[in-house]
């Protein structure tokens, strides 16, 4: 049921799944950091564990962000070569 609602708005179920993922991962960053903030106040400062945790959350996002952009330039490029045929 909530999958036909989120594709009501996304146009197709795969345009849908990148962007519930990049939430997914926008998340993770937000409990890694609060994660990093609490293990601080404990006294585990290792600067560089925590450095490496937020690096890959923010690669990951990275890459999301690129899927997403290539998609929506390729569909671009797919309704332009249609207007032209």
């Amino acid at each position: 049921m909530w999958l036909h609602f989120a594709s009501f708005f996304f146009g197709d179920f795969n345009k849908f799944k990148l962007y519930y993922r990049l939430l997914v991962f926008l998340g993770y960053i937000v409990v890694h950091t609060q994660e990093i903030i609490d293990r601080a106040h404990l006294g585990d400062l290792d600067y560089v564990k925590h450095a490496w945790i937020l690096l890959t959350d923010f690669a990951v996002i990275f890459v999301r962000i690129l899927k997403i952009v290539l998609k929506n330039s390729a569909e671009k490029n797919e309704k332009k070569k249609k207007r032209k045929d």
